[in-house]
């Protein structure tokens, strides 16, 4: 079987580990295995006979981004400086580097965001977050692997990180349409790109988001339909400006055309059918405690 190295315990790397069966997982955080450090992490490579990294690890703040305002330096490393040396790292050892990152570096409704698009609310913008910052700079200067684009990841498992989670704990609820990814998808996915032995460290960004995006209202209407919200209950704002936030924060809507033109054969479901079957497995499970 092939040996995959998944790379930070959070949100997207524990889900990695429970879905990916038909390899080899090799699940390591922080303080299983140094990283950080290129030559502890080469030698890991190098002994496990490793064919691909995932790097999930990475700094979003607790409980949001407004916390990378304030830690900037360590934000800049753990979406930055870590991120390349780890890719420098499989480069050298010619193993494929998959990192995992972030579609918040778009804002606006003028279109639907490409690959090919330059970043209006990244490195160079004064409104966007230094979170956002972070991501485009790893962007700006890396040079191999796939770079996944995810937004506003969600499962049908509890996490303060899932999107569905947020929407029924917060009183108050931004109305935006939003790109957002089922992260049993997104795994999907990564597990064909290792049961075709695909190539990819000449790949670069990929936008990862199911298509046609619904708006904060009409997910929070099909989440009470599954019986697991009250929408009377909620308060609907248009700005983040109406909210106490230190950073601005990304709307948009991002393009998968990439993705449908590189891998024909692989089809990734409609927002709307990912957030049936998410509830559907989410509700089913709170009926079980």
């Amino acid at each position: 079987m092939v040996n995959v190295l998944i790379l930070g315990n959070g949100y997207v790397g524990n889900e990695l580990n429970r879905l990916l069966n038909r390899c080899n997982v090799h699940f390591k955080s922080l303080k299983d295995l140094n990283y950080h450090d290129q030559g502890t992490l080469r030698r890991y490579i190098g002994n496990n006979n490793i064919s691909y990294v995932i790097n999930c690890a990475g700094f979003t703040g607790r409980p949001n981004v407004d916390e990378c305002e304030e830690k900037r330096e360590l934000c800049t490393k753990l979406n930055v400086t870590v991120p390349l040396q780890i890719a420098e790292s499989c480069k050298a050892l010619y193993v494929n580097y998959i990192h995992i990152s972030s579609g918040c570096i778009y804002g606006g409704y003028e279109k639907n965001y490409t690959e090919e698009d330059t970043p209006n609310f990244g490195f160079y913008d004064s409104h966007s977050s230094f979170y956002s910052k972070t991501k485009h700079l790893y962007e700006i200067l890396s040079n191999v692997g796939l770079t996944i684009r995810v937004r506003m990841p969600f499962t049908p498992y509890a996490s303060n990180r899932n999107y569905l989670n947020k929407l029924i704990a917060y009183d108050t609820l931004i109305d935006c349409v939003n790109s957002k990814t089922y992260l049993p998808d997104l795994c999907n996915f990564i597990q064909y790109i290792i049961d075709n032995n695909i190539y990819t460290n000449n790949i670069g960004a990929l936008n990862f988001v199911n298509p046609s995006p619904l708006c904060t209202k009409q997910v929070v209407e099909i989440i009470e339909e599954f019986g697991l919200i009250d929408s009377s209950k909620k308060q609907f704002v248009l700005t983040v400006e109406s909210l106490n936030v230190k950073a601005n924060r990304s709307n948009c809507v991002l393009e998968n055309k990439k993705l449908t033109e590189l891998y024909p054969d692989f089809t990734v479901r409609t927002e709307r059918e990912a957030l049936n079957h998410a509830l559907s497995e989410m509700k089913e499970l709170s009926n079980t405690k």
